[in-house]
């Protein structure tokens, strides 16, 4: 089958092959003559025979393992508890199995690996166990399944996938201590990744829980499975780390969600009906990143206890079935008496989020404020005004003072206690609401919050500062107290990142300061803004890191950022720093962003010898998008995507074929015609009908 089980050639072994499957979004019917879709669960049972050396690992139980004399083993898996169908796996290579601790002492986890790497399983999956006893502790549901394995697979389909008791990862997840703590592909433009390797293994263990137990109906449910692990990651995060890491993933995800919003100008709900293909209700920045701080919001609405207790009770109610929104909300109802009807309205089957313009004033005869709150967002189809509420604290030199507000009108007042003049009014402060807030201060006041508030409204502050304020002395005086003090690293590396929009000697020496920081990712965040100062003040620092600094992240990330402010300079350090030996090639990734970032024809020569296998899948696509900028009309070029969309692993696939639509590669029509009628894949057949359209317009832009 070319859809749903995929062969991909063993990296490291030439003639070996790794063998996985996939299945969601209907794609297990190319291979499993089986009812095609997630509102059926059955017990499973498979049985794979593999060649001499090879390791054949499926869901439930191995029953048994027979070798023949040639060999060739045959493993028997039984899973009886009931899933449904897309959660039915098979992996098959050259794999070493490690085992961690078992959960509870009796929950049997392992991890399988490609031989030579179990060191960094062991590293990768360390917290595991940890993470089985948390989310079992958490909701009261012991974790059900027979056993938990991981199995990490070169060029996997897509990142990880939860298949029941056995999920599979990207084996960008296998790394040792000296690894930047993301996932993968990795990122040189922003400091903290959503998806940090730990996030992963959690979010995708998370399912077991929510979506592998309690599987959505159909896929307009999907938010029920994917906005649940995200916001589980991100408890698990707050287990481990702490309540700033917390604050901090919450504070990524609405900065990304939002992102998509105003360049993409789609509002739409949680759950959704309207959808071409899987991957566009599988939309990352709503149904994932949304969605997880959706819940958190409501979190905070319920407290602690009522939250988790209900979450409880709708994973007891319901084990092992399907589930729709309105199971949650009964459960909830159910479980602690609460009526979210409005609640659900506007987060669930309504879309969009509010828009705050917030101001006060201080009646000190009263001893008051006078908050006003209004809601500017534009009321259009799909987004109203919202019903919720919000925490207010008040700093004076009194002490402080906590009110919670209802808001439900286009524009409020509300007369607050307040025992002095505020030093600060935290407006949600702690980052509990989905929500724009624009609320424009005092230096003074600003400078308050950036040190005192939760790291939220410090972020909110230390923004407003360098965008209103960035000349004043007392902007770097805080900024300064900041980077030199015992702050949460997350809010010194924002500091560092705004440090960009001041650009005063003061600022440059910041930020040079700040390139010897024992913290990689303060270096990190200090290299993605010396661009922001300009050539000359950015040229040698860079170069000294990406010769000098021992963490292959920064070195990374100050490629590209060179190549941003010196090109010509980057172009010359390049061809030294491709095929540099770095976790997951991050260095030699960083390499192909910077060559497509310089977009000069020139470098093809260097760009690309790493379309082609052996190099991973993000080496291979970071190559396609580096030569597509270079040269658009490079009749190669059209040829190398045709190739990668016809045979390459999923994501690149995926990548091609969009790729050749945008180029308007009229030689592409019998491909792309051939997918539309023949691929069992849903995905690539409407990338392949998007992609004809575009090469069918009259006019091109």
């Amino acid at each position: 089958p070319r859809d749903g089980m995929y062969f991909q050639p063993d990296p490291e072994r030439p003639g070996e092959m790794f063998v996985h499957t996939y299945g969601e979004g209907g794609l297990h019917a190319n291979w499993l003559p089986i009812y095609n879709d997630v509102n059926d669960k059955f017990s499973t049972e498979m049985i794979v025979t593999v060649p001499a050396g090879y390791a054949a690992i499926s869901n439930g139980g191995l029953l048994e393992k027979h070798t023949a004399t040639n060999g060739a083993a045959t493993y028997h898996w039984s899973q009886t508890l009931p899933h449904a169908n897309y959660l039915i796996s098979v992996y098959a290579g050259r794999f070493e199995k490690g085992d961690l601790d078992p959960a509870f002492g009796t929950i049997p986890l392992s991890y399988w690996v490609p031989e030579g790497h179990l060191a960094e399983g062991a590293y990768a999956f360390r917290n595991t166990t940890r993470m089985v006893e948390f989310f079992s502790r958490r909701f009261d549901y012991e974790y059900p399944w027979d056993k938990y394995d991981q199995v990490a697979v070169p060029d996997y389909a897509i990142g990880a996938m939860e298949h029941t008791g056995v999920t599979g990862h990207r084996w960008s997840v296998l790394r040792d201590a000296a690894a930047p703590e993301n996932f993968g592909p990795p990122l040189f433009r922003q400091y903290h990744d959503f998806w940090t390797a730990d996030g992963t293994i959690s979010h995708e263990l998370a399912h077991h829980w929510f979506g592998n137990n309690l599987t959505c109906r159909n896929l307009s449910y999907i938010w029920l499975n994917e906005s649940f692990a995200s916001y589980l990651q991100i408890l698990w995060d707050e287990e481990d780390l702490g309540r700033e890491t917390l604050m901090l993933d919450r504070q990524v995800a609405l900065d990304q969600y939002l992102d998509y919003v105003h360049s993409e100008h789609l509002i739409r709900p949680l759950e959704y009906h309207r959808f071409d293909m899987p991957d566009d209700i599988y939309n990352e920045a709503h149904t994932y990143l949304k969605g997880a701080i959706v819940l958190h919001m409501l979190r905070g609405i319920m407290g602690d206890e009522p939250f988790f207790r209900a979450m409880g009770y709708y994973l007891k109610k319901h084990q092992f079935a399907n589930v729709e929104s309105s199971d949650l909300l009964d459960a909830i109802a159910e479980a602690t008496g609460q009526n979210l009807d409005w609640f659900f309205d506007d987060w669930v089957y309504g879309g969009g989020h509010p828009l705050f313009e917030i101001s006060y004033t201080y009646l000190s005869a009263r001893r008051q404020i006078d908050l006003q709150v209004t809601q500017v967002q534009p009321l259009v189809d799909g987004q109203d005004r919202f019903t919720l509420p919000v925490t207010v604290r008040i700093a004076t030199a009194e002490g402080m003072t906590q009110h919670r507000i209802w808001l439900e009108e286009a524009s409020e007042s509300f007369f607050l206690a307040s025992p002095g003049k505020p030093l600060m009014v935290s407006f949600d402060g702690s980052g509990d609401l989905v929500a724009e807030i624009n609320f424009e201060k005092s230096l003074d006041e600003l400078a308050y919050q950036a040190l005192q508030d939760s790291l939220p409204g410090q972020i909110r502050a230390l923004r407003q500062l360098a965008e209103r304020f960035p000349v004043e002395a007392k902007t770097m005086e805080i900024f300064n107290k900041i980077l030199n003090g015992t702050y949460f690293w997350g809010l010194q590396a924002e500091a560092l990142v705004q440090l960009g929009n001041i650009r005063t000697p003061a600022a440059a020496q910041a930020l040079t300061r700040a390139l010897k920081s024992g913290d990689y990712r303060l270096r990190k965040a200090a290299v993605m803004t010396l661009p922001a100062l300009g050539t000359e003040a950015a040229l040698k620092p860079l170069s000294d890191i990406i010769g000098k600094d021992p963490h292959a992240d920064v070195v990374a990330t100050a490629i590209v950022a060179l190549a941003q402010c010196a090109p010509e300079k980057a172009a010359g350090i390049i061809p030294r720093q491709l095929g540099r030996k770095a976790w997951y090639d991050e260095i030699t990734i960083a390499c192909l962003v910077a060559l497509g970032d310089i977009g000069d024809a020139k470098n093809l020569p260097q760009i690309k010898p790493y379309v082609e296998a052996p190099h991973n899948q993000d080496v291979r696509q970071a190559a396609l998008v580096a030569w597509k900028k270079c040269a658009p009309e490079d009749p190669e070029l059209h040829r190398a995507l045709q190739a990668c969309a016809e045979a390459s692993p999923y994501r690149v696939r995926q990548f091609a074929i969009a790729a050749l639509g945008e180029l308007y590669v009229e030689g592409a029509r019998p491909l792309l015609e051939a997918l539309l009628q023949e691929s069992g894949d849903t995905n690539l057949q409407v990338l392949a009908e998007r992609a004809l359209e575009q090469i069918t317009r009259v006019e091109k832009p």
